[in-house]
């Protein structure tokens, strides 16, 4: 039995890091006093931790341990030690240690190394065990002789979690789970069925395999005997493959002789196409070229010699013109950064006039301010000075009259603080004498309130306990009813006819085990001859299969038209051999369409060629022309490109005098302005003016003329820049536009015509090549099908074989199966055992039935004694409550002599405060009305002085806004040659002009040498296109002639070609008769072939002599033939070869299954079986251990529920003082089916008989006090070994009634459990009441102070409890 004896705490919350803090626990009673706040629930949390390893709740990140910055270090070292006596007697000491560091932002905590050691005894040395080598949190409850989750929810339960029983069902749930240590039980009944479930399948799969070892232990000697037979067949069609293979090469290198000399011969038929068709462009080229050009009389030396100098004159001449567009670009490029600078100049001159016209109205605007801010703050300046004299004395006299009015507004704002003090002063002494009155009232009026309470309470208790005769008759009538009832069930069923039925029943199931017994013996009987009904079913299966493939391929379409005049064959052979012949003179129709089809594509590859170079001729120069067109258009319309060039020449001529028009007028209007000013008349006619104004407003005319005139030379002048651009890009097209123009008017035309010829006959070409590919595929498709039904036949011949075969084969095995003379089939005899298992799962069911109706009537027992216990109980309370309505009411009566003295005491109270109310209010008003004038005069002077800072700061601005304009009117420092900035732009505009006009007179005659130049370059251009149009005519005539040469040369190597082809023909024709002959004697193995070929022979010996003038088209068609011999024997091959892979498919796929899947299958086949029964009783024990354990359960769960609610019941009446509830309960239901079942908990309130849930239902005391009972019911039921149990705070939310009856429970549970050596109660409590009540018990001398020290660390402290 386990027993705690110290606790050493240190370090743990408030409890000092520095000093050990030690307290004994006491049996039978422990008793620990102290105030809230002082540390009392983290002893509880300390033995949590030490027995369990689990820190209280919501103290993650280092709460449990002493704050680091309380002690001024940066970490704190914490301990917690228990000394205890093991379930052995044997006496242990544990120590857990933990280390809290104290980071810049944040705090860690560490779990430092912890021991369990066991203390040193005269027969056994002291043993330490390390944190590092053992699991402490499983070793501790092990050691205490209880469960980790007792420990945690009941014995040493924290007091924010002490009302779990009361918490949502999940929680319920899982607390309960654990105390039951349901979990591992109901994990072992699952983990029996998942292990039967899946043994159920295996057995299910073990069935299947045997079954199937069965099958395949037959079918292996018919894969043996189909695997021979395949051999020997494999080994004939391969001597046949050998012979024809020796046929194929020699033909093969006859056709590869043939393939080298056709196409020598087709490559010297294509270049001959090809050099025709060059010579043809070549003269039409010719013709075309010569229409259009003017041809000379000169040798081609001098047009050789005329084109290169024309050429070095052209160099020269772009050499000159493109130094003088350098030059004329480069002064343009001045032009225009000179007329850049004018602009700026212009801009800046606008830009100083406006400063300087802003200087002078901010200077008035500020002189204006002055004058105005003189007459508002009365303030005097020098009215004679200048303005920054002025704005300087306004400024100072602005800052001295902020000074002033700053002083008198802190002398105003601290008179008003005094008086205001001086006020609230009266005002707060008043309202403290009328508080002091007002408070001692409340008291009286709380205390009759409290008294009333009481009283109202006491007579409802009172009227609670009266003892209603007719309710106790009624519950005497009840007990005796309930008693009545107890015994008729007794009568009813007893255990002596309960035995009987199960005796009964057992008897009926031992004679059905003994029929199955039986059947299984006959089914081993049976099963000896299982190997031979094996064999005849799987045979019959064979032939059945083998029918059913008969009778499909022959319903295969197709295969009837072979049928001699709609007659079917006799026999499938004769079949074979009419598909035979019908596919050898398909062969020959496919050798003639062949022939036929490849001179076909012949004549399309020709006529694509020469399709392809037309066309490729004719996209090469639409291509040029239309990036010539594109050229053109993006510079104008092609059609009216010489109008274009015709207008542009005019526009620049136009543009040149009218630059240089603009040129003169500016100098003569220069002079005439200088002569009007030193003449004063008239430059033209010599006359004056009648008046100055006259001569000014002409002279202000001519200037801005004058002004202007080189804006507009300067637009002129780039007006003329992009016309001569146009007119360069114009003269670079004219060749462009000349080519364009024949290709639309004759070229064109010609090439189209062209290639529409030779499309037609392309596609006169391509319909006769596909008119031939169709006639082969069509042949092609009808041999695919013969082929096919060949196959097929052949196919249909193999099984009607196996077919007789089979046959004879079930016939032998029927003969030897009629000896047997069993009447049953082993499926029969396992329908029997299957029916006569189900019999006796029905007798076990009923079984099963009527033990579980004998434990229902056993607890029916158990409920009607548990009834008439409660009802007894209840008479008996009635007894107690009449005792107890006397001293009720004298309570009643002190309680209302003590409310009349305090009514009195608050009347009193309530009267003084209202003579004082009156000298409140008027001490009240003075404060207000004065703070009202403060706040006025105060408002006053700040108004004045926002003004004067507001007027302050305007006046600098001003200033500092003048400055800045002033400054850039300046010229900069150290430029004395102007007298400002506004003088010095204009300087610099006029000479900016002069450079100007320099650079325009300049570019004009360099624009005049260019002009002449391009015309030049035009002349010169024409004159070089007409001499090269001479020298590609000469060239033309030369190619012509050469291409006329090869070509003649390449028409007599044709010629000789033909005469050594026809030779070649001749002599491989009479080759090719003697080899046939040879081959047709060689090859007469196969029925109706030599006829044929014979024939074949024949007809092509005849064609020979019309195609020995033919050539190449004799030779192709001799290598046609031979690709028809090598096509038949090709054929041929790959049918055998065909028949050869069925062949080896076939035996390598039986000596696999030979070797795989019918290896060992009888030893394989008894080890099965023996498999197969051994599960199924493993899988039968299975279900019985499954049974038993649910069961076992089952019974442990109620009869535990049971115990605990009888003490909860026995509690809660001895300890619950109100009559609204009878008892509380823990009910538990069965959810889910056998398989899945689990307990959902609740706690339940019964009132008159009625069991309501009592969360959410009941008072906060109500609450505590049946979580309380609950753990002590808990305590009392599951910690047999540990009789600890710790109860923190257990009076919160009790009334002082249930409070005195909860202290007498508690005794009453130490004297009936006193004699238990290892019983210990520990209570932690505030309430000095509630412990005097159980020091009055007598079992507990001394008790436990906590309370904090001068440095606010929590102590322990021994007291007596007679000296409290």
């Amino acid at each position: 039995m386990s027993v705690i004896r110290k606790l050493l705490i240190q370090g743990i919350r408030s409890f000092d890091p520095q000093n050990q803090d030690i307290i004994e626990f006491y049996a039978p009673l422990t008793i620990i006093v102290g105030q809230n706040g002082c540390g009392k629930t983290t002893i509880i949390e300390c033995l949590k931790y030490i027995t369990t390893g689990e820190l209280p709740p919501n103290s993650k990140g280092g709460a449990f341990i002493h704050d680091p910055k309380l002690v001024g270090e940066t970490e704190v070292k914490a301990q917690v030690k228990l000394r205890f006596y093991n379930i052995g007697q044997r006496s242990m000491t544990c120590v857990r240690s933990m280390l809290l560091t104290q980071k810049k932002a944040t705090v860690t905590q560490k779990t430092l190394e912890g021991a369990l050691s066991f203390d040193a005894t005269p027969t056994q040395d002291k043993v330490s065990i390390s944190s590092r080598c053992a699991d402490l949190d499983a070793m501790m409850p092990e050691q205490l002789g209880v469960s980790k989750a007792v420990l945690e929810n009941v014995i040493f339960c924290h007091q924010e979690e002490s009302n779990w029983p009361l918490s949502e069902a999940s929680t319920l749930k899982k607390r309960f789970d654990e105390i039951f240590a349901a979990t591992r039980y109901t994990k072992a009944l699952d983990s029996i069925k998942t292990i039967r479930k899946n043994q159920a399948v295996e057995i299910r799969v073990s069935r299947g395999e045997l079954k199937h070892l069965e099958e395949k232990k037959t079918k292996s000697e018919r894969v043996q005997a189909e695997y021979e037979k395949s051999t020997v067949s494999i080994h004939k069609y391969r001597e046949r493959i050998e012979g024809i293979q020796q046929q194929e090469a020699l033909v093969t290198s006859q056709i590869e002789a043939l393939a080298g000399q056709l196409q020598e011969y087709m490559s010297l038929q294509t270049a001959l196409e090809g050099l025709q068709m060059n010579l043809d462009q070549k003269v039409a080229s010719y013709q075309e070229l010569e229409a259009s050009t003017n041809v000379l009389d000169a040798s081609s030396e001098e047009l050789e010699r005329m084109n290169t100098e024309i050429s070095r004159q052209i160099e020269s001449q772009e050499s000159d013109m493109q130094r003088n567009r350098e030059e004329r670009d480069g002064l343009q490029q001045q032009i225009d950064q000179v007329q850049v600078k004018i602009n700026e100049t212009l801009s800046e001159i606008g830009r100083l006039r406006a400063a300087q016209d802003s200087l002078d109205t901010k200077i008035a605007g500020r002189t204006g301010a002055i004058t105005e801010l003189c007459v508002t703050f009365e303030i005097s300046v020098d009215a004679g000075g200048d303005p920054e004299q002025q704005a300087g004395e306004c400024a100072l006299a602005l800052e001295n009259l902020l000074a002033t009015t700053e002083n008198e507004r802190k002398a105003l704002r601290q008179k008003a603080e005094d008086e205001e003090r001086s006020l609230q002063s009266a005002i707060d002494a008043t309202q403290a004498e009328i508080h002091s009155f007002n408070n001692a009232a409340q008291v009286s009026e709380r205390q009759i309130s409290a008294n009333q309470s009481q009283i109202q309470s006491l007579i409802r208790k009172r009227e609670s306990m009266q003892v209603d005769s007719a309710q106790r008759t009624a519950l005497e009538s009840e007990l005796a009813n309930e008693t009545r009832q107890l015994e008729l069930v007794r009568e009813k069923d007893s255990d002596d006819a309960y035995q009987e039925s199960a005796k009964r029943k057992r008897m009926e199931q031992a004679g059905v085990i003994d029929e199955i017994e039986r059947l299984n013996s006959e089914i081993t009987h049976n099963n000896r001859q299982a190997n031979t009904r094996a064999k005849l079913a799987l045979t019959k299966k064979e032939l059945e299969d083998k029918s059913a493939q008969r009778d499909s391929l022959s319903a295969t379409e197709g295969l009837s038209n072979y049928d001699q005049d709609g007659k079917p064959f006799a026999a499938e052979s004769e079949r074979t051999a009419a598909i035979s012949d019908a596919i050898a003179a398909s062969k020959q129709a496919i050798v003639d369409c062949n022939a036929k089809s490849k001179a076909a594509h012949d004549a399309l590859s020709n006529a694509r060629l020469r399709l392809k170079l037309a066309q490729q001729s004719y996209d090469e120069q639409t291509k040029e022309v239309a990036d010539k067109t594109e050229r053109i258009r993006k510079v104008c319309d092609p059609a009216q490109f010489d109008t274009v060039l015709a207008d542009t020449q005019g526009e620049l001529h136009d543009l040149m005098e009218e630059a240089g028009q603009w040129k003169s007028v500016s100098s003569m209007y220069r002079s005439y302005i200088k002569k009007i000013e030193n003449d004063h008349a008239c430059p033209i006619c010599q006359r004056g003016w009648s008046s100055k104004d006259d001569e000014n407003k002409i002279v202000n005319k001519l200037k801005i003329d004058f002004t202007s005139a080189p804006t507009e030379l300067i637009q002129t002048e780039g007006d003329i820049r992009d016309c001569q651009r146009r007119l360069d890009e114009l003269t670079n097209l004219k060749l462009a536009v000349l080519d364009v123009n024949d290709w639309n008017k004759q070229r064109k035309a010609d090439l189209e015509y062209q290639i529409k010829e030779l499309t037609a006959k392309e596609s006169q070409a391509s319909t006769d090549a596909d008119d031939a590919d169709c006639e082969s595929v069509v042949l092609d498709s009808e041999l695919e099908s013969m082929n096919v039904h060949l196959a097929k036949s052949r196919e249909l011949a193999a099984l009607e074989a196996s077919c007789k075969e089979l046959q004879r084969q079930i016939e032998a095995f029927e003969h030897e199966l009629q000896a047997t003379g069993s009447t049953k089939t082993i499926d029969e005899l396992q329908a029997q055992v299957a029916k006569c298992q189900a019999q006796e799962s029905a007798i076990r069911r009923e079984l099963d039935r009527l033990t579980q109706e004998h434990i229902l009537r056993n607890k029916e027992i158990g409920f009607r004694q548990d009834s008439i216990r409660t009802l007894q109980r209840k008479l008996d309370q009635f007894a107690r409550q009449a005792s107890e309505c006397e001293s009720i009411q004298q309570r009643i009566a002190e309680l209302e002599s003590a409310n009349v003295a305090s009514k009195s005491e608050a009347k009193e109270a309530r009267a003084k405060a209202e003579q004082l109310a009156p000298q409140l209010e008027q001490h009240q008003k003075r404060l207000a009305e004065y703070r009202s004038e403060a706040r006025s005069q105060e408002a006053h002077m700040d108004k004045r002085v926002r003004d004067v800072v507001q007027n302050r700061d305007r006046l600098k601005l001003m200033t500092n806004e003048i400055e800045r304009t002033r400054a850039t009117l300046q010229c900069e420092p150290g430029d004395d040659k102007y007298p400002d900035r506004l003088a010095m732009v204009n300087a610099e505009r006029e000479s900016l002009q002069e450079q100007s006009a320099e650079h325009n007179r300049k570019l004009t005659a360099v624009t005049t040498v260019l002009q002449e130049s391009d015309r030049i370059a035009v002349k010169l251009a024409a004159r070089q296109r007409e001499i090269s149009d001479n020298l590609r005519l000469r060239v033309n005539r030369a190619d012509q002639e050469r291409i006329q040469a090869e070509l003649k040369a390449a028409q007599d190597s044709q010629a000789r070609l033909e005469d050594q082809l026809s030779q070649i023909y001749n002599d491989g024709m009479d080759a090719a008769d003697s080899a046939d002959e040879t081959d047709m004697e060689s090859s007469g193995l196969i029925g109706g072939a030599p006829r044929k070929r014979r024939h074949r022979g024949g007809g092509s010996g005849q064609g020979a002599n019309k195609r020995r003038g033919g050539g190449g088209a004799r030779l192709q068609q001799r290598r046609n033939v031979l690709n028809a011999k090598l096509s038949e024997l090709t054929s041929e091959r790959a049918g055998l070869q065909g028949e050869v892979k069925q062949l080896e498919d076939q035996a390598r796929r039986l000596s696999h299954e030979l070797s795989t899947d019918y290896k060992n299958v009888d030893q394989l086949y008894v080890r099965q079986l023996v498999q197969c029964k051994t599960e199924e009783l493993a899988n039968a024990d299975l279900e019985t251990y499954g049974k038993a354990l649910d069961a076992a359960i089952m019974r442990y769960h109620s009869l535990k529920m049971q115990d605990i609610n009888k003490i909860i019941r026995e509690l809660w009446i001895n300890t619950y003082q109100g009559n609204d509830i009878d008892t509380i309960e823990i009910r538990s239901e069965v959810e889910g089916a056998r398989n899945s079942r689990s307990h959902n908990y609740r706690v339940v309130m019964i009132k008159s008989g009625h069991a309501i849930d009592m969360r959410g239902r009941c008072s906060a005391g109500q609450k505590v006090l049946a979580c309380l009972i609950i753990r002590l019911a808990l305590a009392e039921t599951f910690s047999v070994n540990c009789g600890i149990l710790a109860l923190d705070e257990p009076t919160t939310n009790l009334d002082q009634e249930n409070i005195d009856s909860l202290a007498r429970s508690l005794a009453r549970i130490i004297k009936s459990r006193q004699e238990q050596r290892n019983f210990q109660l520990i209570v932690i409590t505030h309430d000095e009441i509630f412990m005097q009540l159980l020091g009055k018990s007598e079992y507990a001398d001394y008790y436990w102070r906590v309370y904090k020290d001068e440095n606010q660390c929590s102590v322990f402290a021994r007291r007596p409890i007679a000296n409290n």
